[in-house]
């Protein structure tokens, strides 16, 4: 057993419905960072915390399904650097076999807002007529061309202190239809919070760990598929992936 897993493992438990009445936050502002397994161990130890725990497990495994127009509409605004902008995606919590169709903005001063509603996890990555009217309704007549681009596959753990939320990401692999892309050593941590950085935010730039403007669509999108720009993360696949 690792010094994180040790450590997660001594933290008190929260349920999600608590999660979701203390943290749920839908609007946001998202920081992602690249840090080694035993520095976050330390960090972390450093906080009062509780780990979210659903039927005796506290590190789950997640499938997301990103849907894009042919021609990547919603990368390509990305890398534009849209002020609005979108992703769309169907995520497979696979321990508890719970499905959600996602909508994720980005707006004003850089808030993220996620808006979502229950899909079939029979239909991972596909959109029946409900779910694309749902989508038409969030993000306009891009929705009709949507088609399924690449999955994300990662095991995840969830920490709050009540006020923010911090996300751990590891094994993240980027797939598509062709191939599968081994994630880094270094574990993906997202913390999200409604106003300005957090104690371990704090914490990561004083040990000189900066956060990266970077989703997880996109950079898989740069690895999964060449011909698209990916400039923007070609140092973080170099440093994490190698590549």
């Amino acid at each position: 057993m690792t010094t994180l897993e040790r450590f997660i493992g001594s933290l008190p438990p929260i349920s999600l419905a608590e999660l979701d009445a203390s943290a749920a936050l839908m609007s946001r502002v998202d920081r992602k960072y690249f840090v080694p397994r035993d520095l976050l161990a330390r960090l972390l130890s450093e906080e009062d915390l509780r780990v979210l725990e659903i039927d005796d497990v506290r590190t789950f495994r997640y499938r997301t399904v990103y849907l894009d127009t042919p021609d990547f509409t919603f990368f390509r605004q990305h890398v534009q650097r849209r002020r609005n902008r979108f992703k769309v995606r169907t995520r497979l919590y696979c321990d508890s076999r719970d499905c959600r169709l996602e909508v994720k903005s980005k707006g004003l001063r850089g808030m993220t807002v996620k808006q979502r509603r229950a899909h079939d996890p029979a239909r991972l990555g596909h959109l029946d007529t409900d779910g694309r009217e749902y989508v038409t309704e969030l993000i306009g007549p891009d929705a009709e061309s949507l088609q399924p681009v690449l999955e994300t596959d990662y095991r995840r753990t969830t920490l709050t202190d009540s006020h923010h939320r911090i996300t751990i990401d590891q094994d993240l692999d980027s797939v598509s239809e062709m191939q599968r892309i081994p994630g880094p050593e270094e574990l993906l941590v997202e913390t999200k919070s409604p106003d300005g950085a957090g104690a371990l935010d704090r914490m990561l730039l004083r040990t000189g760990i900066r956060p990266h403007s970077v989703s997880k669509y996109c950079l898989a999108a740069s690895l999964l598929y060449p011909h698209l720009p990916g400039n923007d993360w070609a140092r973080i696949r170099r440093r994490y992936w190698g590549v």
